[in-house]
């Protein structure tokens, strides 16, 4: 049993994804689309390239931590090697050094951002699985973990909101802000953890064949519905970040509030994680993770016909009862990834009983994979739809064409609405033998 400040050194490690995350949806893609002047297709394709290349390190990146250890322990070294690389990715998109940045500089930066994002995350997924050896220790620890992550994003997206509030500065001033916070906090963090947490030192019994590997977890029927449901779900919540603001600030037409709507969306996700923790507890994982799918299902098909036939009809309530659906939809944003997570976890130990070998890399790394297409298609289709099929301008602003504006709001709306509802039936059919 480790201790409660080394599981909070650990955890502390999300942070990566803090900065990985949202904050690139929310506010660089927008940010180069139309500061930069790239155009919404040319980043929708840039972020969709990036991801996909970035796909096949997956597999690679899961054998080698499986497999090579350092006399540090199996996972430290590899986290280690990720910080400068994510360093190095936040200076080239939250500090441009070139005021007049190419699609190639985009696609570099992003690049280098998911790989050491993907080298990081991958790495602690694995650690979890020694971490917490039993059954509701995963759900503890990795529940613990994604509340890290929601609070740094609360934090990061905290920056702008401060930025916004107090000094009525442009967006450069608020992406500078996020990316000077990131770099400080990356190298304080990762050596924390690398002097706190404890580590294994066991390797696989045998070489492993990376996409071999990944043929045998195509037959484990159970992560393949994991799997499934966590491209969804990424897909839901990545296409609503990245139409975010256009959004709020063109349909709602709340530009002044944005940053503090977004803020409050997260800061709502902390506290909704801890009931979705506890009834994971008092059930179990897959089930929670059902009625969290059908809960957001609910609240998003609610608020639209809130929207929808009430307040855009009464702008005076716009920004009370905006607010409201944030929050009811935002109780929930966190409560289905740690629950997948840890499910594969549980997975990852099953395969270990069976094979004979920790393979617990390697199959978060399958997941890591699948996911990456959920959060690449998440960004992209929603701009290369509204590049391709409509005259949108961010540029226009509220002055865009009434066509343009439906067409962003109904892929706001329809396509986390659509997911959810695909993920209720998905996760329904998750069997697991205690």
């Amino acid at each position: 049993m480790i201790s409660n400040s080394s599981k909070l050194s650990y955890a502390l490690l999300n942070f990566s994804g803090a900065a990985a995350a949202m904050p690139i949806v929310v506010y660089i893609l927008p940010y180069f689309a139309l500061n930069f002047g790239l155009g919404l297709t040319a980043v929708g394709l840039i972020f969709t390239l990036g991801r996909f290349f970035d796909i096949f390190t997956d597999p690679i990146m899961g054998t080698l931590i499986d497999r090579y250890p350092s006399r540090w322990g199996k996972h430290k070294h590899w986290i280690a090697l990720s910080i400068p690389i994510l360093m190095c990715s936040t200076v080239l998109l939250y500090l441009p050094v070139n005021s007049n940045p190419s699609n190639w500089y985009l696609f570099i930066g992003l690049f280098l951002l998911y790989s050491g994002f993907t080298l990081s995350v991958i790495t602690q997924y694995s650690w979890s699985v020694y971490l917490a050896p039993t059954y509701d220790d995963k759900t503890n620890l990795l529940t613990l973990r994604e509340a890290v992550n929601v609070f740094f994003s609360l934090l990061v997206l905290a920056i702008p909101a401060f930025v916004e509030l107090y000094f009525k500065s442009p967006i450069e001033t608020k992406i500078i802000s996020i990316g000077i916070f990131v770099l400080v906090m990356l190298p304080i963090i990762g050596i924390t953890a690398l002097i706190k947490v404890p580590d294994s030192k066991d390797i696989s019994a045998k070489p492993i064949n990376p996409f071999k590997a990944f043929k045998t977890f195509f037959f484990n029927r159970n992560l393949k519905i994991v799997t499934l449901t966590g491209i969804l779900i990424v897909t839901a919540q990545g296409s609503q970040g990245a139409l975010a603001l256009f959004v709020i600030d063109y349909v709602l037409e709340l530009p002044e509030y944005s940053a503090r709507m977004i803020l409050l969306y997260f800061a709502s996700a902390i506290i909704g994680l801890q009931f979705w923790r506890k009834l994971a507890l008092r059930i179990n994982k897959h089930k929670a993770a059902y009625y969290c799918c059908i809960y957001v299902f609910t609240m998003s098909f609610l608020s639209y016909l809130g929207w929808e036939f009430y307040l855009i009809d009464n702008p005076q309530y716009m920004l009370l009862g905006s607010c409201v659906m944030f929050v009811l939809i935002g109780l929930a944003y966190a409560g289905v990834n740690p629950l997948l997570i840890a499910m594969v976890g549980d997975l990852a130990k099953q395969d270990m009983e069976k094979y004979n070998q920790d393979r617990s890399a390697s199959m978060y790394s399958f997941l890591t994979t699948f996911l990456k297409f959920g959060n690449a298609f998440a960004a992209s289709i929603p701009y290369l739809i509204l590049g391709i099929f409509s005259v949108f301008d961010p540029s226009l602003g509220i002055n865009n064409s009434v066509e343009s504006l439906n067409l962003l709001w109904s892929l706001y709306i329809f396509i986390p609405i659509i997911c959810y509802l695909i993920s209720i039936f998905l996760i329904k059919q998750y069997k697991y033998k205690f």
